[in-house]
């Protein structure tokens, strides 16, 4: 059956019934037939609906939001024609050869129902007429088409949050990676910010539906690709993160600092990444995490201590830095094992290296005074008093005394563990 919303087919039927005989062009008052401007590949304003997302060429290592998705236009609406009263067999012959014409033009009726769903936020639904769009025309589709089905495919994915949806949201993942890459195909032209355009979405999809493999084999190649570029390290290493692979996570910042030994960024960061561990449970109301024995504390806070040290001799002014040390020494000092009367040399050093942890702490908060030029605190407090620098915990004369003590328990210390074997084992008979 003809379609006589069609202008084309009606054009034919106008000029048959006109004259009688053959084709004749349609009057110019009734011409409907949209003419081709090129808009088709022009990108229209951006859809209404709420979606973050960052500009199409962006490069994916500065931002993480999913690339924007701009549809692309299709004709003007056609007009509905009123059916004529008669037709001749050779018209009908005519209007016949037409068809792929007006089958063209149903198409993009179908594109333009789409596009008007997809920035209502119904995107399943614009897929259901963007596939009406291809039965219609099924062998003649445009690239516009498949753009925006997998625009409207790709929203619906970043919509499934839901666990439950997975296996839905696979399908609709897989639909709009086929529709790019045919988008991308069937292009006459294809220049660098189509090729750019095809991988952000493709990366932004197999981020949206957790295909940690297929990720990390994408930064894989990117980083064979470029060895020396640092972001490079920081995607990977947060992608075995967000895939749930904590070694790797840890193993690919500490990469970082030894490809990048000058990178202060690297060293901080894998420092503060460090330190999670430490942070208390604010439930429990605890400044230390007590789950971590107090001796690996103050190992897991050595080690952040030495990192931060390898900042601030890159960077003495980089002022998070001392902030975080600050709070490593903090840590350092609330896991000594202070003992209420101390018997062994061991346990009479504890208090002492407690105390010297929190002057330690102290010391990174005066850097930053320093940096900041903050004046110390005054003898009160009020409301209104502005930004200032804490007084240290020790005066001169209790740092004097407990480094004398320290040096007197080490020196016991060494005296015992240097002693003759004998003399070890008579103590213990001794005893």
């Amino acid at each position: 059956m003809l379609s006589y919303r069609c202008p084309v087919v009606f054009h034919a039927f106008h000029g048959a019934l006109e004259s009688g005989v053959g084709l004749g062009p349609p009057p110019a008052r009734a011409r409907t037939a949209p003419e081709n401007t090129g808009a088709a590949r022009m990108p229209v304003q951006a859809s209404t609906i709420a979606r973050p997302c960052v500009d199409p060429r962006a490069d994916p290592l500065d931002s993480g939001a999913p690339p924007c998705c701009r549809l692309r236009p299709s004709m003007r609406p056609t007009a509905r024609i009123k059916r004529p009263a008669r037709l001749s067999s050779a018209t009908l012959v005519l209007a016949a050869a037409l068809l792929p014409a007006c089958a063209k033009i149903e198409a993009r009726d179908h594109i333009r129902d789409g596009n008007k769903l997809y920035n209502a936020g119904k995107f399943a639904e614009a897929i259901g007429a963007y596939d009406r769009a291809e039965e219609t025309e099924p062998d003649g589709g445009t690239h516009e088409l498949f753009w925006n089905r997998a625009c409207a495919a790709e929203a619906q994915v970043l919509r499934m949050k839901d666990p439950s949806e997975r296996e839905a949201r696979r399908g609709f993942a897989d639909r709009a990676l086929k529709d790019f890459q045919t988008w991308f195909d069937r292009l006459e032209q294809k220049s660098k910010e189509d090729e750019e355009q095809l991988a952000n979405h493709r990366l932004a999809l197999l981020k949206a539906d957790e295909r940690c493999d297929d990720l990390l084999t994408y930064w894989d190649g990117k980083h064979r690709e470029n060895p020396k570029d640092e972001r490079l390290y920081i995607k990977i290493a947060a992608q075995y993160d967000e895939c749930g692979k904590n070694d790797k996570y840890l193993e690919w910042l500490a990469k970082r600092t030894t490809d990048f030994p000058e990178s202060v960024q690297a060293w901080h960061t894998l420092a503060t990444v460090r330190f999670m561990p430490l942070m208390p449970d604010p439930e429990k109301n605890l400044g230390y995490n007590e789950s971590i024995s107090p001796s690996d504390r103050v190992k897991l806070a050595n080690d952040i201590i030495q990192l931060l040290d390898r900042v601030t001799q890159i960077d003495p002014k980089f002022a998070d830095a001392y902030r975080w040390r600050s709070m490593a020494y903090t840590q350092r000092q609330l896991a000594r094992v202070v003992v209420p009367d101390p018997e062994t040399p061991e346990e009479r050093l504890e208090p002492i290296l407690a105390r010297e942890d929190t002057m330690l702490a102290w010391k990174q908060q005066k850097a930053v005074c320093d940096l900041e030029e903050r004046a110390e605190c005054p003898e009160k407090i009020t409301a209104e008093t502005p930004p200032c620098c804490p007084k240290p915990p020790l005066s001169p004369e209790d740092q004097a005394k407990d480094a004398e003590l320290r040096r007197q328990i080490e020196d016991e210390i060494k005296a015992a563990a240097s002693a003759p074997q004998g003399d070890k084992r008579g103590k213990k008979r001794g005893k």
